[in-house]
């Protein structure tokens, strides 16, 4: 198959344009013009030669005629400069100016010549051509006898391009029926010598093929149409890009058609419920609140279990601002807006990120963004919706009815607790959350440039009072072909800046927890109006919290870089590419806790202020080898390369309490005139990662595929012997459909088996702890100067021998399709293996010694099974119907613990809980999940109820916790030895499906998700004892789960409060309507959005999706339902619109 190389096709494009340039001014040539003036130059001695082409340009400019030529035959040809003669005719001149090349000619059409050379074997000189010199026929007789055209063929151009007018490089044309093809340049131009009558295939991945009937013309122009169903046919990869059909991993993409509609604010929302076995939970419903993303289970515990992020070739630091005493930052994927998004691809097992060494054991999420393309025409894209969200579902608590009767019952001496209000606290604290989302953008495109530039604003409230974020983002993208297409750069940069509100989460907690017969305000409160109970320890009023302190916060970040692809010219098919970017974020976090907060009884007010500037610097170099070997039916690419990143990150914090002025509650956290307590801290990391790689990709008869990859990643965050980290992986696959067994399955679109296997690290643990280092200690240790106290410093536990986690994976695919793909999908079997799991653990700590130290602990699988399935239902030209289907299954197990030789460890506790001091209810055990919860088997009477407690129910005499739970160990006495493991947070299995369609102008599309096998530790109804009434300071509010267990005390660790919390929900069902369907130049489409409209779920509680509500990795607390911040039920209506 002959390929139009990039630079020949320009030129030939060139010529082109000054042809029909000439053909306007020169329609009626005449003997004497001086287009022809070179080749009678006076001046020019004898035997002065020219190019070839350059005579060729001559002579159709002259004559007002198309020559077309492939331009390596024209490589080196020289001819004099004497040799034509604007007297004679065309097909003479070419006679004379082809003598002695070893090329021929053809007239093809009226005006149109071919020049190609002569077949091998052929004698330079037909046998008829006349010898230079010689006088030469007539243009009749030389028609007529044809002395140096072809026999059988003649060349074709055109351009290709997509239904929008963009060209389409890349694209396979061939004559049917034959061998003989090609393929498209960037600028989707090309041409082929074919025969008289030939038919033209066109067909490229993602589009539709086209046959075209040549019927004598020179050129064919045509716009394919895109293939709906040929989904993710190209995919981005770590360090280039393939088609899918040749890839050996396991990459899926999802496309901004197929993205969730509605108001995202977090971008990993868009693809929620979409790709199978990656699990996205949100771990608080806040506005732009942080996020747990999960592929294919946690492979660690302690350090980042969060996928690597690349955002245009930049990989980013992904971890949230979590200052100390703050609650959990924003999600710091806000910076981005999603309208700017394209697309994202997953990279789910070790040999798609393998290339990623280090940073790859959780996964790889390739974000695309928007960009605009050469010849595309100027438009402007204006996306904008308003949306009103209420509170889904909350804590169901006694009301005040219910809450005064049961304390005359129960606790009658306490009944001058009850107050006269009936206060609904939950509707105190919560609102209607309005929120509005603006993005506007232009693109467009010149010859050999493209460009796109947008503008963003978002504003959405919380349904909790005084929680908001605000977004302002800019970006840009330009793109650029120079050198005769032989270097293209790409430069991104993107800019948001956003302010956050916070609100205090304790408020919830208080709320359910505040007496409902006690009113809002109090006008004799010395708490700002606010009632209050009199003591300290007694829950504060929720809706004070929220109007009296003041959290906020603020970020600049910016992301870009400048990628150059260069095709290097002295080796065709050898690129270098430079790929030169940052990640720079400044921001702050304060926070004021007022004097008539009731909280600040004892400290008397306090001012916390913690400053952020993060520095990621990205340089990426590296050489790409592509090749096919026509003789023996291979091709072969391999990239090989270096990369090297730099962080530093400093972040100054300052904390002010005790004020000796109620002033400073109005001067605020920006002048803090009126503290006499303070302290100041400044934390400085840094670290770097080097690296080397390189990947082979070898495909055989367009059957037989392998890949291999290697990485040699260096991290500082680990000490010289254990710096240096290498990370292999090797993969194959099979296209079935492509065997000669198969050639007449033209039922079968698609069926590929891979096989892969890989060793992927993880160094995503915090800097510096393979050293000695120092830290603040506890406030107890604090050394007192005149007013001021000052922290003194502890020493960090340490390990010098720190290593990488190690995670080795194996995974086996098949990938099908049926009748051209209408029905498609995959199926996936994995196994994944963590070494070396990077822990904090306890240690004895003596005075002013941290008692917890990070080290290598032991091993943790997940096993898994994952399945997807897409089906064009209806595919109609006025309507059409798509639904596509995910589910996945995982086992999470811990293998192996090392570190205590004590006979009754039973494993590291992990799960803080609300409710008595330093209480867990989860445990990591040999031969357990991750983080299972670890609690007492509560004795259950014959109902089915478990046994209440302050009873004798052994009959011993004796009120112990044998009376409530059962001697698992058989000792005869019930303690800590018999808590056992009992179900696990992490779910196993996921489900996800999507469904739309249209219908004329309408479409409409819903997404459901669904889990089974996961748990929760429902927190809130631990604590419900009939003890918050009768023995608490003041009385408590009771959940409404009381009535089923009437428990004395609180049973914080019984089985009883770990509760099945499988779920389907329906996240999102969208209309819309697009009027203008039919128009070429404006499109307009409207459209309603519903989220989280509905919850099907045995789980007792608010909410059964919970993520780790801490947000941080080192306080784990995932599944543990402690007064979350509920999910929102949003309505939205958007626009769209584009001219």
């Amino acid at each position: 198959m002959r390929r139009c190389t990039h630079h020949n096709l320009r030129r030939l494009a060139l010529l082109g344009m000054l042809s029909l340039c000439a053909c306007g001014l020169l329609a009626q040539p005449g003997p004497a013009d001086s287009s022809f003036a070179p080749a009678h130059d006076d001046a020019a001695p004898p035997g002065a030669t020219l190019p070839l082409r350059e005579a060729l340009l001559r002579l159709q400019t002259h004559f007002g005629i198309d020559i077309l030529f492939e331009e390596t035959a024209l490589d080196r040809q020289e001819v004099p400069r004497d040799a034509f003669d604007a007297k004679q005719s065309v097909e003479q001149n070419l006679t004379t100016l082809l003598h002695a090349t070893g090329l021929q000619f053809r007239k093809i059409k009226h005006n149109t010549f071919l020049i190609k050379e002569l077949p091998a074997g052929d004698t330079l000189l037909a046998p008829h051509r006349p010898l230079f010199g010689a006088p030469v026929p007539n243009e009749d007789t030389a028609a007529d006898k044809e002395p140096t055209a072809l026999s059988e063929t003649y060349a074709i151009s055109g351009r290709v391009t997509d239904v929008r007018g963009m060209p389409l490089p890349g694209v396979n044309v061939w004559e049917k029926g034959t061998t003989n093809g090609t393929v498209t340049n960037r600028e989707g131009r090309c041409s082929l010598p074919v025969s008289e009558g030939a038919v033209l295939v066109f067909s490229a991945v993602g589009f539709r093929p086209q046959e075209v009937r040549v019927a004598n013309r020179a050129s064919v122009d045509i716009a394919l149409r895109e293939n709906v169903l040929a989904l993710n046919e190209v995919v981005v990869v770590g360090y280039g890009a393939q088609r899918k059909e040749d890839v050996t991993g396991v990459v899926e993409t999802v496309e901004v058609q197929s993205f969730n509609q509605g108001a995202i604010v977090t971008p990993d929302q868009l693809i929620s419920g979409k790709v199978a076995g990656v699990q996205i939970t949100q771990n608080s419903g806040e506005p732009g609140g942080q996020t747990s993303v999960r592929i294919r289970g946690g492979t660690s515990i302690n350090a980042s279990n969060e996928p690597l992020y690349v955002i245009d070739g930049v990989p980013i630091d992904n971890a949230p601002f979590n200052p100390r005493g703050f609650t959990a930052g924003r999600n710091p994927l806000n910076a981005l807006n999603p309208a700017d998004i394209e697309s994202f691809t997953v990279l789910k097992d070790a040999s798609a990120t393998a290339i990623y060494g280090s940073r790859g054991a959780n996964g790889v999420i390739l974000i695309t963004t928007k960009k605009g393309h050469a010849g595309e025409d100027v438009r402007v894209h204006y996306d904008g919706w308003v949306s009103a969200a209420t509170l889904a579902r909350g804590a169901s608590v006694l009301n005040a009815e219910q809450f005064s009767h049961l304390i005359r019952e129960q606790a009658p001496e306490r009944a001058p607790f009850i107050g006269t209000a009936a206060t609904d606290w939950s509707r105190a604290i919560y609102q209607t959350a309005w929120g509005q989302n603006h993005a506007l953008s232009l693109t467009g495109g010149g010859k050999h440039s493209g460009y796109r530039a947008s503008v963003g604003f978002m504003d959405q409230n919380g349904i909790l009072k005084t929680s908001r974020t605000q977004r302002t983002s800019v970006s840009l993208g330009l793109r650029e072909d120079l050198l005769n297409d032989q270097l293209r750069l790409d430069l991104h940069l993107k800019g948001a800046y956003a302010y956050d509100w916070f609100a205090p989460l304790t408020a919830i907690g208080h709320a359910a927890r505040f007496n409902p017969t006690q009113p809002v305000y109090d006008a004799d409160s010395p708490w700002s109006g606010f009632y209050e109970e009199a003591n300290d320890l007694a829950p504060k009023n929720p809706v004070a919290e929220l109007a009296l302190t003041r959290d906020q916060g603020q970020q600049y970040r910016s992301i870009g870089n400048l990628q150059l692809d260069y095709q290097l010219p002295w080796l065709t098919g050898l690129s270098a590419k430079l790929n030169v970017g940052y990640d720079l974020q400044n921001g702050d976090r304060k926070r004021l806790l007022p004097t008539t907060l009731r909280s600040q009884y004892t400290t008397h007010g306090e001012i916390r202020v913690a400053d952020v500037t993060r520095t990621n610097k990205v340089l990426d170099t590296y050489l790409t080898y592509r090749r096919a070997f026509e003789a023996f039916q291979s091709t072969v690419e391999m990239t090989g390369g270096y990369s090297y990143q730099d962080f530093r990150n400093v972040y100054p914090e300052y904390l002010g309490f005790d004020f000796s002025s109620t002033l400073q509650n109005e001067l605020g956290f920006d002048n803090p005139r009126y503290v006499r307590q303070t302290e100041h801290v400044t934390t400085v990391l840094a670290n770097r990662l080097i690296a080397f790689f390189g990947r082979m990709n070898y495909t055989w008869k367009d059957r037989y595929l392998m890949t291999v990859t290697v990485r040699r990643d260096g991290s500082s965050r680990f000490g010289r012997s254990h710096r240096w980290g290498t990370f292999p992986s090797a993969a194959v696959g099979w296209r079935v459909n492509n065997e000669p067994f198969l050639a007449q399955a033209t039922w079968l679109s698609t069926l590929k088996l891979r096989l892969g296997w890989g060793v992927t690290g993880n160094q995503d643990i915090p800097d510096y702890r393979f050293l000695p280092t120092y830290m603040p200690g506890d406030g107890r240790t604090q050394v007192q100067f005149g007013d001021e106290f000052v922290s003194t410093l502890r020493p960090n536990g340490y390990d010098p021998n720190l290593k990488w986690e190690a995670t080795r994976s194996v995974n086996l695919g098949l990938e099908y399709g049926f009748w051209q793909n209408r029905l498609s999908g995959a199926v996936e079997l994995y196994h994944k293996k963590t070494d070396d799991l990077l822990f904090e653990v306890a240690v004895p700590a003596g005075a002013n010694l941290s008692n917890l130290i990070l080290t290598n602990i032991g091993t943790v699988e997940n096993r898994g099974l994952e399945f997807s399935l897409n089906s064009k239902v209806v595919a109609r030209q006025r309507a059409t119907w798509e639904v596509g289907l995910v589910a996945a299954y995982n086992h999470n197990q811990v293998l192996r613990l090392a570190g205590s030789v004590d006979p009754d460890f039973q494993g590291y506790p992990t799960g803080l809980i609300f409710g008595g001091t330093g209480n867990t209810v989860q445990i990591l055990r040999e031969g357990e999940p991750v983080n299972a919860f670890f609690v007492f088997r509560h004795k259950l009477d014959a109902n089915g109820n478990p046994l209440p407690d302050g009873v004798d129910h052994n009959g011993d005499g004796v009120l112990n916790p044998a009376d409530l739970y059962q001697d698992l160990n058989g000792d005869g006495l019930v303690n800590e030895q018999d808590r056992a493991p009992f179900h696990a947070p992490a779910p196993q299995m996921l489900y996800g499906l999507t469904s739309g369609g249209t219908v004329g102008p309408f479409d409409w599309s819903v997404t459901l998700r669904a889990q089974t096998g996961n748990y929760v530790y429902n927190n809130g109804a631990s604590y419900a004892a009939l003890s918050r009434i009768t023995t608490e300071i003041t009385p408590t509010n009771l959940p409404t789960s009381y009535a089923a267990t009437q428990f004395l005390v609180p049973q914080y660790f019984s089985d009883r409060f770990v509760e099945r919390a499988s779920f389907v929900r329906l996240d999102n069902l969208t209309v819309g309507c697009n009027p203008l369907s039919r128009s070429e130049l404006v499109q307009l489409r409207v459209y309603a959005t519903a989220q989280n409209l509905f919850v099907l779920t045995p789980y007792s509680g608010p909410d059964p999706e919970i993520g780790n509500i801490s947000g941080k990795t080192e306080e784990m607390r995932y599944g543990i339902d402690d007064a979350l911040y509920p999910r929102a039920r949003t309505f939205l209506l958007g626009i769209h619109l584009s001219f």
